[in-house]
């Protein structure tokens, strides 16, 4: 979504409110406020550290994820009791070999942890202190290793996607389904899978009398557009 009309855009625009998948905020256009942005997206640069891709990969367009067009979710279930858990803190790059295809992508993706949000403060405090410890252990990261079986849709492209998942400093490999489709200037990726909490050494979270169910399911919806 675009700032105030006629405004240029600051260098470090804020994220959206994280409330909500895909909405933003944006505040009048003055150097004050271009300012408070800097700030909040420093912060955040050193919370979740850039990712690079394998110098291997030599794509031919490399792109970076707008977190304000993006977020990332998670479904929780326990007995009589759901909830989700969601942010739009998300940092990124993806490369393509093939502009026109997803063959041969590079992709690396990084979390805010403490930015997840489930709409009970109490509960995300337990989250972050207790289960992800984001104090020592700040970003989620996903780093792509392989594209497979992709195939034309309608719209777009679907494929399989392989690579590691790293949650508590302990990285997993997973494979899940990615659909591709061109978004205005960008490209627009969404999907799911489903993580184990226990195969990355994050206690099952109880409340009271819940247990939450673990697997957890993990939801995206991620765009990434064009390096200026």
């Amino acid at each position: 979504m675009d700032g105030t009309p006629g405004c240029p855009p600051c260098l470090f625009p804020p994220g959206p409110d994280r409330g909500s998948a895909v909405s933003v905020r944006r505040g009048p256009c003055t150097l004050a406020w271009c300012a408070a942005a800097g700030l909040l997206v420093l912060g955040w640069a050193q919370s979740a550290p850039a990712c690079e891709l394998p110098p291997a990969s030599n794509p031919r367009l490399l792109l970076r994820v707008d977190d304000s067009r993006s977020a990332v979710a998670f479904d929780a279930k326990a007995f009589l009791h759901s909830f989700t858990g969601r942010t739009s803190r998300i940092r990124g790059t993806v490369g393509l070999a093939d502009p026109e295809s997803p063959d041969g992508a590079a992709a690396c993706f990084r979390i805010d942890a403490a930015s997840l949000e489930t709409g009970n403060g109490t509960r995300d405090a337990i989250m972050r202190d207790e289960h992800l410890e984001t104090h020592r252990f700040p970003s989620i990261a996903f780093d792509l290793t392989q594209v497979e079986r992709a195939r034309r849709t309608a719209d777009g492209w679907e494929f399989l996607a392989r690579g590691a998942l790293t949650l508590r400093d302990v990285a997993r490999q997973t494979q899940f389904v990615v659909r591709a489709r061109r978004d205005g200037n960008g490209v627009r990726l969404t999907g799911e899978v489903p993580v184990k909490m226990t195969d990355h050494g994050v206690p099952v979270p109880k409340f009271l009398f819940l247990t939450v169910e673990d697997p957890v399911l993990v939801r995206f919806d991620v765009t990434a557009i064009p390096l200026p």
